[in-house]
């Protein structure tokens, strides 16, 4: 049975929004009538239509579209005022306001004209609220899912809680807020999410094991049907392992060396925890027999690369952030283990992109580690936080024999092909759609 669906977005590349592209990608082959819709369009699917809610629909008399255009525009300025308070940066509080709507409803449908039967919801920051996606569900009569790529869905605004369990009851004093005047927004939001939520028969997907348990504790979804995970959603046609034996050609890199990669968007952000990357690595050095430690190379991909990771012992290689996924994974073919070191992630996609390319990965029993990562397996999921457990599981990637390693890359395709491929999603989704 076909469906029309629609998915929201606040954008359609990089990350999260990359993950819902995916999503409509993978139910548009399956014959679905799909609608993705965002505010920053940067892909030319056929299926995408941008939506600008500061413009809208503009009405037959152009007089009245500009007097309701420069009212909303007025509107959106004091509301912007009101809404600046400082945060914590870590714990990523970007949801400002979910009283009242952020989009017109009325425009919204006559503008994008289809009429969903269900609704997927990604990260809409800056676009749309849950009072938004509530309207839209009971105006529709669509039934809603929103994918939990990472906490936003079930918080008072925080996508990172770190040991906050506000999320679990009431977000109250909510230690993201810095400016005491303001630390009851995230209770007000998330008071107005529960209450959305119940209208509208919220449902949630999660892209991890890990968010799959925070949503069970969370306020919202507790009572909330659990439905499988989707992972990291990898194109395996893109990442995989039929270049192995060229990619370090592509990369200038010897043949017989030994290279760890590490990576991130960001490596300054306190999330992705650079500095146990660097105290684990300088604990491998000693862990190593000395004809090993001229043989390793530490590949860093990042858009910025902090100075703490000069104090690494090995030689190292900087690679500029790549977009190009074919090069990104020719990249991770050409590494003989890729190291994660999360300590506050429901991904990242990096981990199941490695695997994919049958690199084994090591990282923090975090996120998409958790439940992507096998010890011993297709890699070595360390305790977290855990330097030390950490510099051992790269230790033992590094010293398997050439049989033990075609062993990890196999099983590291297989964990990605049975559990993260487009087919493993779309069988998913396909059950989600018929019995959800």
């Amino acid at each position: 049975m076909k469906n029309k669906i629609l998915v929201l977005s606040a954008s359609d590349t990089h990350g999260a929004y990359e993950a819902m592209h995916r999503i409509a990608v993978i139910l548009n082959a399956a014959g679905h009538e799909v609608k993705m819709v965002v505010r920053h369009q940067h892909k030319n699917d056929p299926f995408i239509t941008a939506y600008d809610p500061s413009k809208g629909n503009a009405p037959h008399n152009q007089f009245i579209s500009l007097i309701k255009r420069a009212i909303a525009k007025a509107g959106r300025l004091i509301n912007r005022k009101k809404l600046h308070f400082a945060t914590v940066q870590e714990y990523f509080f970007l949801g400002t306001k979910e009283v009242g709507n952020q989009i017109n409803i009325q425009d919204f449908i006559e503008t994008i004209d289809f009429n969903p039967e269900f609704i997927f919801v990604g990260m809409v920051n800056d676009f749309m609220n849950t009072t938004d996606i509530k309207d839209l569900a009971i105006a529709y009569q669509a039934k809603v899912f929103n994918v939990a790529v990472d906490m936003f869905h079930f918080t008072g605004g925080c996508h990172y809680a770190w040991e906050c369990e506000g999320y679990k009851s009431d977000c109250k004093n909510c230690p993201a807020i810095v400016e005491p005047g303001f630390k009851n927004r995230a209770h007000e939001n998330l008071m107005q999410k529960i209450e959305n939520a119940k209208a509208a028969s919220f449902n949630i997907l999660n892209m991890s094991d890990w968010t799959k348990r925070q949503a069970a504790e969370s306020v919202i979804y507790k009572q909330a049907p659990v439905y499988k995970n989707i992972n990291s959603i990898i194109d395996t046609n893109i990442f995989n392992a039929q270049n192995r034996n060229i990619a370090k050609q592509i990369f200038h890199l010897d043949q017989d060396d030994i290279h760890i990669l590490a990576g991130s968007y960001q490596s300054n952000d306190l999330r992705k925890g650079f500095s146990y990357l660097v105290d684990a690595l300088k604990q491998l050095h000693a862990l190593l027999p000395h004809e090993y430690q001229s043989k390793i190379k530490i590949l860093i991909v990042s858009q910025n690369i902090v100075p703490a990771i000069e104090a690494i012992p090995f030689e190292k290689k900087y690679i500029d952030y790549i977009k190009d996924y074919r090069l990104l994974s020719l990249l991770y073919q050409s590494a003989d283990v890729f190291v994660n070191t999360s300590v506050e992630d429901s991904g990242p996609m990096m981990v199941s992109e490695a695997l994919a390319c049958g690199t084994p990965v090591v990282g923090f029993d975090m996120g998409i580690v958790h439940n992507m990562v096998i010890s011993h397996f297709n890699g070595y999921k360390a305790r977290l936080r855990d330097a030390t457990d950490l510099a051992k599981g790269i230790s033992e990637i590094v010293l398997l024999d050439q049989g033990s390693k075609r062993e990890y890359t196999q099983n590291a395709v297989a964990q990605v092909k049975n559990h993260s491929s487009y087919e493993y999603v779309a069988n998913v989704l396909n059950e989600v759609l018929q019995y959800g």
